[in-house]
């Protein structure tokens, strides 16, 4: 009986031993395909930024056409406070003279 208890004992260590090592080789079937998912998605994420970064150079100013444009929108704001100054000033010279007629 003893022989039976320590064969049974054995058995069922093998058996444990044999679903861990199965367990372990399903695990590295899974860990292998993750790691060939991650990599295509790291591929495609690399052509996307790529593509957004040729886009973005194509479309988008440099620094010297941004320097230039705020220039010359800081001479128009100039030019536009001028030109409401001179407004004002007929405006309201022109109602002076109308007030005069009057």
């Amino acid at each position: 009986m003893a022989t039976e208890t320590s064969a049974d004992s054995a058995l069922a260590e093998l058996q444990s031993r044999l679903k861990d090592l199965e367990l372990s080789k399903a695990h590295g079937d899974v860990s292998d395909i993750l790691h060939n998912e991650r990599a295509e998605m790291l591929i495609s994420l690399r052509k996307i930024m790529v593509a957004m970064k040729s886009e973005a150079g194509s479309d988008g100013a440099s620094s010297k056409e941004v320097e230039a444009l705020r220039a010359e929108n800081e001479e128009l704001k100039k030019v536009n406070a001028k030109q409401g100054y001179r407004i004002q000033h007929l405006v309201h010279n022109l109602r002076e003279a109308i007030d005069g007629k009057q």
